[in-house]
This record gives structure tokens, C-alpha cells and sequence, in this order.
């Protein structure tokens, strides 16, 4: 576990790079583009693509990343695989466009009166981002399973975000309009494409084939049943963590004005997961490994620690969010008062869900994976009924607890789950030990005066008042961590800096 907590530690500082070009982002969104309603579109145009392009794909991507493998011998086979999960969602995205087509009276009649001139004039970009995205994904997925990890992480977490950057501030000197920034963006998704596609030429056994014949009518039936399966657990987990956006602007009176706002407290609330997106990847085939091998007793522990050393740069990063969100809202313009209840709202979820473990992990090595899919499904009829009821009367803040009390339910009916199928939870003395370290470190960081005035030179103060109160909540959380002691790999970890004089 040691050296999982030591890869871990080299995945954040990558993760944490994405992080703070991400909060440029935001920070350039929320100043050049003054209009919310306008940015409400742009982050609503990103996220109901990416939601298209899921369904789109049928379930093709896992299918390519388990498949591939399996046919790693057979050339005719593999190359025919690689075809059929490249060219059929492009078939199904030219149907879909010409559906999409007929209805668009509907389609664009089902928003805010005020947002209907955005839907009409971006109209056909929708469809386009789709494909884009499919195809980003995909060739993702086939360098992944050839080991091709490194680019494909660059070009994710840091290309797309510089060229965002970019893009921002070209719109925000006038050197493009509106328009330009709606199609820029787009487009820069095409430039991992390009580059991936060129790194799949370069890989050993990529190719095409139109040989239908070299799968047989039991093989098709296999690919079938799996894409199938599998796009359906894809589709129920994507609208679970994305359907309270997506309809924030046809029920919320204010359309995409509001999303504009719910998508600043999202980014807030992302940087919480920070530290499972850097952990969770190198525990995870540990932990698959000893389960695997029947080592149910190291995969207890496994489960257990890494729960733990999860929950420890978790806490640590939420104290710090609470405590300087009035500093984040300092630094963008008016507006965005409402971003700070949503934030507190969406905070406890957040909880919930990255407190709970390796849940989801380890309903797919158990085999229970079905258990997760049947449980999603009851839970977005049930999100889409709150969202329906509570959006309506309380825009925002009825988004945000539509979410809140789905994503709670659903973890806390996997951890009974898993609990009483496997006898593991994620919760020990040491859980408490962690909270407990938290509270003070909170005190420090919520009643530590203001010293500066940020209505006068409102950057400097801020980020003056931001650096000082932030150290003193990191002291005494790490003095709290060290006194308590709730990880053992913390500690190790702790030890091997001073023995070593290095991070890793």
C-alpha cells in the first residue's frame, strides 16, 4: 500500500495542474463573459454533448477496451473490432442528426423564451461536439489498452484546457465574438483527436477491415449483449451525475442563466475529488489483484486504507473550500451570491459519496455490477421526479437537492450492499479519528479575522487573506493528522520524506 500511496502522491501533482488551469477557467469565464446566460449555454452546449455522444457510442468504448485484448492474436478480428467501433456511432450520429433535425421546432420550443435565440443560431454545433467527442473517446480508450496513457492524459487534463484558456482570452480583448468562441470551442477538441489517431497509426495491429464474415453469428451476439449492457450502465450512471444540469435550464425560469451559476459551484465541488481521481486509479489494480487471488483479508484492508487515505486529503481540501468561499466569490464579478448554498448543498453529497470508499470498484470485481446498475436505474426516475418538482419552485437550490438526496440514497444503499454481500465497509475508528482532526483546522480557518479590506486592491487583499488563512488551516489539520495518527500509510509515508529528503 505504500507504494500505491507513493504513486498516488506523483498522480496529484498532475491532477492538481488540470485543477488550477481549471479555476483559470472559471475565474476568465465567469469576467469575459458577463452574460450568464450566454456562459450558462457554453457550459450546457459541453456537457449535453458529451451526454449525446455517450449514447451515441451504444457501449462500443468498453466493448473496444475489453475486446481488443481478447483478439490480440487475430488480426482480421481485432481490425474488424477497431471498424465497428469507429464507424458505427458515426452511422447512428448521421440518423441521430437527421432526427434531431425534424424536431428542431420542438426541440428548441422546450427552453426559456430567452435562450431560445442561442438554441436556434448554435443549433447544429450540438451534433458536431457529438461526434468530436465520440471520437476523442474512443481513440482514448484504444491507447489506453495499448498502454499509451501519458499522452492521453496531457492532452485531457492540459492541452484542452490551455487552448480554453486561449480561446477565452481572445474573446475577452474582441479579437473573436461570441460565435467564434462557441465554434473555438468546438473545435480544439479536434486537436486530441488528430493527435490520437496519429498515435493509434503508430501502434502495432491498428488497422481497418470490412470483413464482416470474420466475426461469427455467436461472436456478434457476444459484442452485442456486452455493448448493450454496458451502455445502458454507462447512460444510468452519466444522467445520475450530469441530469441535474442538463434540466436545470428547461425547468429553472431562468434557463441557462442559472447554469451558469450551478456550474461555478460544480467546479468548486469537482476539487473535491481531486484526491480519489489520484488514489482510487493505483489502488484499484491492488486491490482487483488480491481479490482475484482470494486474498479477502488483505482486500479488506486494502478497502479500508484506501477509504481512509482518501477521506484524509478530502476533508482537508473541503475545510479549505468552506473557509475561503467568500474569497473565491470576491474575485469574480456580481452575481454569483447564489453559487456559495449550492455549494454547501452539493457538500454534503460530495461527502457522502468520496467517505463511502471503493464501492462502485468493488461491485465490478465482485460481480455485483448488476446490483449498481438496477439500483442507478430506480434512482434516476427518482432524481428526475425531485428535479421536475423541486427546479420549478426553487431553481438552483432545488437542483442541487434533487442531487444531494439521489446521490446520497444510492451510496448508502451500496454500502448495506456491499457490507452485507462481502463484509467490508469503509469505515473505522480511524474515520472518526480523521473527522475529528478536521473540526479544529475549520475553527482556525472560519475565525481567523479578515486583515485586509478586499474592496481596495481586491486581487492582492484576496489572495493575501486566501494564502494566510489556508496555511493556518493546513498546520493545524497536519499537526491534528500527526497527533492522531488515523493512516498508518500516511505516516510511512511522512517517514520515507525525512529519511529520504525527496517527495517520492
Amino acid at each position: 500500500m505504500g507504494i500505491v500511496f507513493r504513486q498516488s502522491a506523483k498522480n496529484s501533482i498532475i491532477v492538481a495542474v488540470g485543477a488550477l488551469l481549471g479555476a483559470l477557467i472559471i475565474w476568465l469565464s465567469t469576467t469575459y463573459i458577463p452574460n450568464k446566460r450566454e456562459l450558462g449555454f457554453t457550459q450546457g452546449l459541453v456537457l449535453w454533448s458529451l451526454t449525446i455522444s455517450q449514447i451515441l457510442i451504444l457501449g462500443l468504448n468498453n466493448t473496444l477496451s475489453v475486446y481488443i485484448h481478447k483478439y490480440a492474436t487475430d488480426e482480421r478480428k481485432r481490425k474488424l473490432l477497431i471498424t465497428i467501433s469507429l464507424f458505427f456511432p458515426l452511422l447512428l450520429s448521421v440518423l441521430f442528426t437527421i432526427v434531431y433535425s425534424l424536431f428542431r421546432v420542438q426541440i428548441v420550443n422546450h427552453f426559456q423564451l430567452e435562450d431560445r435565440p442561442l438554441m436556434q443560431q448554435y443549433f447544429y454545433w450540438f451534433p458536431v461536439f457529438a461526434v468530436i467527442w465520440i471520437y476523442m473517446i474512443m481513440l482514448e480508450i484504444y491507447l489506453g489498452s495499448q498502454l499509451k496513457v501519458a499522452a492521453a492524459s496531457f492532452m485531457r487534463e492540459i492541452l484542452l484546457r490551455v487552448l480554453n484558456i486561449v480561446l477565452l482570452f481572445l474573446f475577452g480583448f474582441n479579437y473573436i465574438g461570441f460565435s467564434g468562441l462557441v465554434g473555438g470551442l468546438v473545435l480544439i477538441y479536434l486537436a486530441p483527436v488528430c493527435v490520437f489517431f496519429l498515435l493509434a497509426l503508430k501502434t502495432e495491429g491498428f488497422g481497418f477491415s470490412f470483413r464482416l464474415r470474420s466475426f461469427t453469428i455467436s461472436e456478434y451476439k457476444e459484442l452485442l449483449h456486452f455493448s448493450w449492457y454496458h451502455f445502458l450502465l454507462s447512460i444510468s450512471l452519466t444522467l445520475i451525475g450530469l441530469m441535474d444540469i442538463l434540466l436545470l435550464p428547461f425547468y429553472d425560469h431562468n434557463g441557462y442563466a442559472s447554469v451558469a451559476i450551478y456550474r461555478v459551484a460544480q467546479f468548486l465541488i469537482a476539487l473535491m475529488q481531486l484526491p480519489s481521481k489520484a488514489f482510487l486509479p493505483a489502488s484499484f489494480a491492488v486491490f482487483a489483484k488480491a481479490f482475484t487471488n482470494n486474498e479477502m483479508d488483505k482486500a479488506k484492508d486494502l478497502f479500508v486504507r484506501s477509504s481512509i487515505n482518501v477521506l484524509i486529503p478530502t476533508v482537508g481540501i473541503g475545510v479549505l473550500l468552506c473557509c475561503n468561499l467568500n474569497n473565491a466569490l470576491a474575485i469574480i464579478p456580481n452575481g454569483y451570491a447564489e453559487v456559495i448554498p449550492v455549494f454547501y448543498i452539493l457538500f454534503i453529497q460530495a461527502m457522502v459519496n468520496l467517505a463511502t470508499g471503493m464501492n462502485d470498484q468493488v461491485l465490478t470485481i465482485a460481480n455485483y455490477y448488476k446490483f449498481n446498475f438496477y439500483l442507478s436505474l430506480v434512482l434516476i426516475g427518482v432524481q428526475y421526479v425531485l428535479i421536475r418538482f423541486l427546479v420549478p419552485q426553487y431553481g438552483v437550490y432545488g437542483a442541487a437537492f434533487s442531487t444531494t438526496i439521489t446521490v446520497v440514497i444510492f451510496n448508502i444503499m451500496k454500502f448495506f450492499f456491499v457490507w452485507k454481500k462481502l463484509d467490508m465497509q469503509p469505515f473505522s475508528m480511524k474515520t472518526v479519528l480523521i473527522l475529528l482532526a478536521g473540526i479544529p483546522a475549520f475553527a482556525a480557518g472560519y475565525f481567523f479575522p479578515y486583515l485586509f479590506e478586499p474592496a481596495r486592491h481586491i486581487y492582492v487583499h484576496t489572495f493575501i487573506d486566501a494564502a494566510m488563512r489556508s496555511t493556518v488551516i493546513v498546520v493545524v489539520y497536519v499537526i491534528m493528522l500527526l497527533w492522531l495518527k488515523p493512516s498508518p500509510d500516511l505516516s510511512e509515508y511522512l517517514s520515507s520524506i525525512k529519511k529520504n529528503k525527496r517527495l517520492f
